[in-house]
Order: structure tokens, then C-alpha cells, then sequence
């Protein structure tokens, strides 16, 4: 008997040896089998994280992560707005994209009516500048204002035509929206982009072949990441028609502050922007050209609901959930599911399903 005892006490004291390491011993040091041994004496024979008081434990941290995930994606959408504001460039923001989606349509029915009223000799404020938004359209759209048998103006019932025309316009007024500049400078901004836009029409009814071919290349994946889209795009376009040595009378810059605004006058009609008269002295007054209040409440209502909507997507710290409906499952936050549980709920559902299972 005594020798058992012996042998037993022997064994013990092994088991005992393998499961708690000497402290010279690191833990990058263990062995698998000890650290397999440890995990089995911390959470018992029964399975893993069988009191669930460990498992809620790290439930917690991985809803702190998943957390922490959202946050990160917020300052990531927070650090492009204010690159995009510095940079004159809120146009490519998801709240300028929706912007030129929902005003588009209105300002093409704008230009066309005035356009109509411009084609029938009737009088109107700055309708000799819409002359030149004809020069945008392609030689194939003549037969929407003119008859060709009779050359009597037509009255133009699709207004989807000047689209080109109103996402040039728009465009430039959202790329400084937040800010404010002057309306001189804003209006030959944009009567030399709708310019641009008259010339590369040209180019397209004189050198087919050849627009198509610089068209192809300028889609997708061609631009180089680092440069500017649109400048890379304008930089291409004024090479290739001066390199094809085009012929085009361009416009002089008072024909161009005329027609950029009159799209100013739009944009404020559409409640887009508003112009202040403000006093530098005694003989000189600057008009600016601002957002008005609507817009500047509707952009940060925007940013409010959709800053959180694109996290930092990480790999999780824990297994993800299994699929118990198509809103639950996958992460274990908010954020992924319909509604918010605690950690302890989020554990007492798993071992449900477990069970069921």
C-alpha cells in the first residue's frame, strides 16, 4: 500500500509540475501541452468557458473592439470631409454626390425652359449669355429646337439634354459650399468649365475616332491614384485638341462671367446658395456667394447619420456568431444586429443555440 501511495503522490506531483510553470519559465516558453493543461484546470473538464463568467469577459472586450472599429471609421470619414473642404473638392463627398443626384434634374428643367423662352425671341434676364450652353450640345440635338424643313424654333420637351450642363454647374457650386468665395471669381470658374465642356463637344463632332479613343482611355483604372481626377482628365483633353490642332472660338471672359451667372441665379433659385453684398470701404462692396442655412443644417444632419455607416473593418477576437436570422449574426455589436444586447444576454443566446443544436 504504501508503495501506491507512493507512485500516486509521484504522479500528482507531476501533473502538478506541468500544469503551473516555474516562474523562470515565460509564456512564450510553454509548451502546448502545458498550456492546453492550464486552460483545462482554469476553466474545468466541462468545456470551455463552462461558468460563462470568462466567456462574458471576453464577449465584452470584443464588443469594446468592434466599438473601437466604428470610431475608427468615423474619424476616417470625418478626415476626407476636411480634406475635401480644404481641397475644393466636396463634390466627390458622399453628401455633394447626393446633392448633384437630387438637384440634377431640376436645374435641366430650369435651363431648358429658359432656353425655350431664349429660342422664341421672348425678353429675359442674361439670355444672350444662354447662347453659349448651345454649344454644349452635339450637332445631332440641333433637331430638337429647330425644324429642319420650315427652320422655325421648336419647343424642346426633353430637358434631359443639358444634364452634361447642369452636373458642370452643380459641381462647382457644391466644391465650395462650406466655404465662401466671391461671385465674379465663382462665375468665370464656371463659365470656363462649361467652356471646356463646349470644346471637348466640338472635338467630339470633328474627331470621332480619335474622342473615343481618348475616352476609353480615360476610364477606370487608367488615372493614377495620386492625381487629381478631374484636373488629370482636363489636362488630357486640352492636350489631345490642341495636339489635333482643334478649331474653336473661345470665349472671352466677359461672355463667361455673364453665362456662370446666370447658373449662379439657378442655384440660388433651387435654394443651393445665396450672394451677400459686403462693404470694404467706402466706394467698394464684394459680393460673395455662400450656402444658405437649409444646406449648411442638411450636410451636417448628413454627416451625423452617415459617418458611422463605414467602419474599420477588423478580424474579430472572437468566433463570429452563427446566423440566427438575416439581421443576427456575424459581429456581436449593434452596429451588425437589429438590436443591442449585453454582453451576458449576447453569451446566454450563444449557449442556447448551442444547446438546440
Amino acid at each position: 500500500m504504501s508503495t501506491y501511495k507512493n507512485e500516486t503522490q509521484k504522479y500528482k506531483s507531476e501533473e502538478e509540475n506541468i500544469a503551473q510553470p516555474q516562474p523562470s519559465q515565460s509564456v512564450e516558453q510553454k509548451t502546448l501541452l502545458q498550456q492546453q493543461l492550464e486552460e483545462l484546470v482554469k476553466v474545468g473538464v466541462g468545456g470551455k468557458f463552462q461558468d460563462n463568467e470568462d466567456y462574458t469577459k471576453r464577449i465584452e472586450e470584443e464588443l469594446h473592439f468592434e466599438e473601437a472599429m466604428i470610431r475608427g471609421g468615423i474619424d476616417r470619414y470625418q478626415k476626407l470631409i476636411r480634406e475635401a473642404v480644404q481641397g475644393s473638392q466636396e463634390s466627390t463627398t458622399l453628401y455633394g454626390i447626393v446633392f448633384q443626384q437630387k438637384y440634377i434634374t431640376k436645374l435641366s428643367e430650369m435651363i431648358n425652359r429658359d432656353i425655350n423662352i431664349m429660342n422664341k425671341g421672348e425678353a429675359g434676364n442674361k439670355q444672350t449669355a444662354l447662347k453659349l450652353l448651345c454649344q454644349c450640345l452635339p450637332k445631332s440635338s440641333a433637331s430638337l429646337f429647330i425644324d429642319k424643313e420650315t427652320e422655325k424654333p421648336l419647343e424642346n420637351k426633353l430637358p434631359q439634354v443639358w444634364d452634361t450642363v447642369s452636373l458642370i454647374s452643380l459641381k462647382n457650386i457644391i466644391d465650395g459650399i462650406s466655404g465662401q468665395t466671391t461671385l465674379n471669381k465663382l462665375s468665370i470658374k464656371m463659365g470656363s468649365a462649361l467652356m471646356l465642356e463646349a470644346r471637348i463637344t466640338v472635338f467630339k463632332d470633328q474627331e470621332k475616332d480619335k474622342y473615343n479613343q481618348i475616352a476609353k482611355r480615360l476610364q477606370g483604372k487608367n488615372i493614377p491614384q495620386n492625381a487629381n481626377r478631374y484636373q488629370y482628365k482636363r489636362n488630357v483633353w486640352v492636350y489631345c485638341m490642341l495636339k489635333h490642332k482643334l478649331k474653336f472660338d473661345d470665349w472671352d471672359k466677359v461672355d463667361r462671367l455673364h453665362l456662370g451667372n446666370k447658373m449662379v441665379e439657378y442655384c440660388e433659385r433651387l435654394g443651393l446658395v445665396k450672394h451677400q453684398n459686403r462693404k470694404r470701404n467706402r466706394t467698394k462692396t464684394i459680393t460673395y456667394v455662400e450656402a444658405t442655412p437649409k444646406v449648411i443644417t442638411e450636410i451636417k444632419n448628413f454627416n451625423i447619420k452617415n459617418e458611422a455607416l463605414f467602419p474599420k473593418y477588423l478580424p474579430m477576437l472572437m468566433p463570429p456568431r452563427d446566423w440566427e436570422n438575416p439581421f443576427v449574426g456575424g459581429y456581436y455589436g449593434k452596429k451588425h444586429n437589429y438590436k443591442q444586447q449585453s454582453a451576458k444576454e449576447i453569451s446566454n443566446a450563444l449557449s442556447k443555440n448551442k444547446e438546440t443544436k
